[in-house]
């Protein structure tokens, strides 16, 4: 049969789109619009106000049976880079849960400890900057504000697991701590060096009995009361401090995810691996529950290695509140809290990383569901026992302030 002028043309112009499709080129139907009057007037900045959002105005499909896909599909992925086009690129930060996430520098402005702002500016805005650097005679660790004058950090960053009244000493807290080569004493201390003033450990850790197994244990959780300064200040008044949570607090479960306990969690910590644990570092990335030899952790990829410890885990984690509009609502489980601290990880820096981190809960070293009016749990047993303790000039850590 003989085929029309026009049939061949249709096939040539097809095998074409074919052909252009598979070298990478835009599809043969997509078609550029160029702008005739490209010099037209600006809009007048004081106009954007006025400017209505754009939607979809498309009926949304009904949603309630749809299940996240276990295959990757049968196209091959790439990134381009300024480098160029990398063909079968694969996410490389994740954890043995193959779950990814993403870890960076909190900072902003030039590398370098100088430049027109300030590398370290964003550590000294809140909430980073109730975060910082713990040291002592072992060494240093990470540590958090969670009341007035009240940091909370790991257990092992006090004493050793098991190794009763031996404790370090000489802890010292530097929020907001930047130390990177060329650092000035302003920026490695912006807010001073505080010392502390009284500490509760877990007896448990303490006498080697906790819950768990290796590292894994129930509390790895101490709190430590930070003297006032030279001023008279509290440390609090300078910095503001965070909120905390307990007993899964955020966590939510869905059978699209296999109803794992699952939680969007930002960790923070000065790592050794990672700028020699001289700048603050951030990894954010899904955090899932978890029981190690008996022992309650959470559970996060993430290459926050040795000097993150004791560094907090924070749901909600946001630098400020958007302001509401159009009748949207803030939602539940808003607030910005530390659920735990991180505890120990995977430590060979070529390994798939791994954190974990004693959780903030009732477990059964901690049973009570009300310790003073602290909370639940460990960390509200651990803070009600240090505010209550008998502070230098009369009262308590409580009465006088610490632990508001």
């Amino acid at each position: 049969m003989k085929r029309s002028k026009r049939v061949a043309c249709v096939e040539a112009t097809a095998l074409v789109a074919l052909s252009m499709a598979s070298a990478g080129v835009a599809h043969a139907d997509d078609e550029a619009v160029v702008n005739p009057n490209q010099t037209a007037s600006r809009e007048a900045p004081a106009d954007l106000s006025n400017l209505k959002p754009v939607v979809n105005v498309l009926a949304p499909p009904d949603t309630s049976a749809i299940m996240p896909e276990t295959s990757a599909g049968p196209y091959t992925p790439g990134v381009n880079t300024p480098a160029g086009i990398v063909s079968n690129a694969q996410t490389r930060a994740y954890g043995t849960f193959g779950i990814p996430y993403s870890t960076g520098r909190v900072q902003d402005g030039n590398q370098s400890a100088a430049g027109t702002t300030s590398a370290n500016y964003l550590s000294t805005t809140y909430p980073y900057r109730a975060i910082g650097k713990l040291t002592f005679s072992a060494g240093y660790c990470t540590a958090s504000l969670i009341r007035r004058s009240v940091i909370v950090t790991a257990a092992h960053c006090i004493q050793s697991f098991g190794s009763g009244s031996s404790l370090f000493s000489n802890w010292q807290f530097r929020p907001g701590h930047y130390g990177a080569s060329g650092a000035t004493s302003a920026q490695i201390a912006p807010y001073g060096t505080w010392n502390w003033a009284a500490l509760v450990r877990p007896s448990a850790w303490a006498n080697g009995t906790d819950t768990g197994s290796g590292s894994a244990r129930n509390n790895d959780i101490a709190v430590i009361a930070i003297a006032k300064n030279a001023s008279n200040q509290f440390i609090g008044d300078i910095t503001g401090y965070l909120s905390y949570g307990w007993n899964n607090y955020s966590f939510i479960s869905s059978p699209k995810t296999g109803n794992l306990q699952t939680a969007a969690v930002t960790t923070f910590g000065y790592p050794t691996l990672l700028d020699g644990g001289a700048i603050m570092q951030r990894t954010d990335g899904p955090a899932y529950t978890t029981t190690v030899s008996g022992a309650s952790q959470l559970w996060q990829g993430s290459n926050l290695t040795s000097g993150a410890s004791g560094g907090p885990w924070i749901v909600n984690f946001r630098p400020r509140d958007a302001v509401l509009s159009g009748g949207a609502v803030i939602g539940n489980a808003s607030n910005l809290s530390i659920i735990g601290v991180t505890s120990w990880g995977s430590s060979d820096p070529n390994a798939i990383k791994d954190n974990y981190a004693s959780q903030f809960r009732q477990n059964t070293q901690y049973p009570n569901a009300t310790y003073g009016n602290y909370g639940a749990g460990n960390i509200a047993s651990l803070l009600n026992t240090l505010c209550s303790t008998a502070a230098p000039g009369g009262g308590t850590y409580a009465s006088q302030g610490y632990c508001n």
